[in-house]
Formats: structure tokens, C-alpha cells, sequence
């Protein structure tokens, strides 16, 4: 029988950070699921640290992608997904115990095909929280007309994905509102939640300052919303957890 949920986690150098969420995944109450993390290019022990978690679960599979690049990891893993639902999460995030089940019991009630979840920031800080409540009301209030999701966390019914084929790999910054903008355009219907609760990094903030990140949060938005997709660069967004680990 095919797992309900196919678990798929991008992942670029995130040695330090994807352990902590394939944690949280093992400790979940709801079983029916696949994990299926696509290390992109990885120089680091990301491929190490996934490997040691092979036999945590029933349904586990580990890709070993050539480019970084988070839209082709995330369609290469979805290539092999399963379930009915697939929920492509950040390497840097982590999930609450009953995540999946309230997943479930959204879909149960609401029916929709697509979803995602506000973020919350971990560690806590008023640096996280204002950001994350920033952009958190912006895509609740914008969800009927101009649905978008939270990238940490896209939620979406694997047939629709396959129907609009999946991310644009063309994409330098933002595929995770396009592919919801397109599914939108398809048919699909969005909601966005509150709970179950989805913890995700501050280590952007933290590294970048509060001014710049809300800059280009904000700058980003406004791009997709008057222009379309962020082809290129208009400000650096460096992708993978050694952006991090090298601190000034």
C-alpha cells in the first residue's frame, strides 16, 4: 500500500541543519508517509548525516543530484514520490509531532489541493517573529485572489503537480509562488493554516540583519506580483547551509 504523504526535502550542504528535521519527521504520530531527500551537489556530510536515517523509516529514499539547484532537487525528488500528497519542506525547518495528522484532518474537512502553513521562527526571537508575522499575513490575506505559499513548507496533490509539471528550474528566486500561481491557473484550490506548527530557521536574519531581509522578502514579493517570475538576480540569494557556516 502506498504511503499517503511523499516527504520530499531539498538539500545543499545542510550538514548542520536536515538531522534536526529528519528527527522531528521519525517522532511523528501519523505513519502513512515517504521520505525522499534530493542532496543537491552537496560538498559537505549532508549525504552522511541522511544516510545514518535509511533505516528510521519504511519508505526512504536518498538522491544524489549534480547541480544545486532547490526547483530541480525538489522535481527530481517528486519523480519517485508515491503518495497521494506531496510536501516539499526546507532542510532547516522542523515539524511538530502531530504535523501529518493535522494535515490530514485539514485535507479531511477543507478538501484542498494545495496548502501551506504559517511559519514560526526557531530559535524565537522579535528579529523572526516580525518578519515571519509579516510575511505569514500577507499570504493569508492574499490566498483567494493571488494564492501564495510560505517556501519553507509547499503542500500540493501530486496529480496537480504533475499536470502544470511540477517548478520552474528557470526560476532564480521565488518558484514556490509560481508553481502555486500555475496550479491556481489549473484549477487548484489553496489554503493556508496557521497550525499544524512548522518551526523554521532564523539563520537568514540572523546572518543578513533585519533590514536587508525584510528588503528583499518584501522586494520579492511586489516582483511576483507585478512583474512575474524572478528570472534574474535582483538582489544575491545565496541557496545551501554553507552560507551560513561561513560567517563573517
Amino acid at each position: 500500500m502506498s504511503p499517503y504523504f511523499s516527504l520530499v526535502i531539498p538539500a545543499h550542504n545542510e550538514q548542520s541543519a536536515i538531522g534536526n528535521l529528519l528527527d522531528s519527521i521519525v517522532a511523528q504520530s501519523y505513519r502513512s508517509f515517504e521520505v525522499i531527500v534530493s542532496d543537491s551537489a552537496s560538498e559537505d556530510n549532508t549525504s552522511k548525516v541522511v544516510e545514518e536515517y535509511k533505516k528510521a523509516f519504511p519508505y526512504f529514499l536518498h538522491l544524489d543530484e549534480k547541480t544545486p539547484n532547490v526547483a530541480s532537487a525538489r522535481n527530481n525528488g517528486a519523480k519517485y514520490a508515491q503518495g497521494e500528497y506531496l510536501i516539499f519542506l526546507d532542510a532547516d525547518v522542523i515539524i511538530e509531532k502531530h504535523f501529518l495528522k493535522a494535515v490530514m484532518r485539514h485535507i479531511q474537512v477543507d478538501h484542498p489541493s494545495m496548502m501551506t502553513v504559517w511559519n514560526r521562527p526557531r530559535p524565537p526571537s522579535w528579529r523572526g517573529r516580525l518578519i515571519f508575522g509579516l510575511m505569514n499575513r500577507i499570504v493569508q490575506r492574499v490566498q483567494d485572489k493571488h494564492p501564495a505559499a510560505n517556501g519553507p513548507c509547499v503542500i500540493m496533490k501530486r496529480d496537480l503537480f504533475k499536470s502544470i509539471n511540477g517548478f520552474d528550474e528557470s526560476i532564480y528566486f521565488g518558484e514556490d509562488y509560481d508553481i502555486v500561481k500555475r496550479a491556481f491557473k489549473k484549477g487548484g484550490t489553496m489554503k493556508v493554516y496557521k497550525n499544524p506548527l512548522l518551526f523554521v530557521s532564523t539563520r537568514r536574519f540572523d546572518r543578513e540583519g533585519l533590514i536587508v531581509s525584510l528588503f528583499k522578502s518584501i522586494t520579492a514579493l511586489l516582483y511576483q506580483f507585478m512583474f512575474g517570475p524572478i528570472r534574474k538576480p535582483i538582489f544575491k540569494y545565496e541557496m545551501g547551509g554553507q552560507y551560513y557556516e561561513n560567517k563573517k
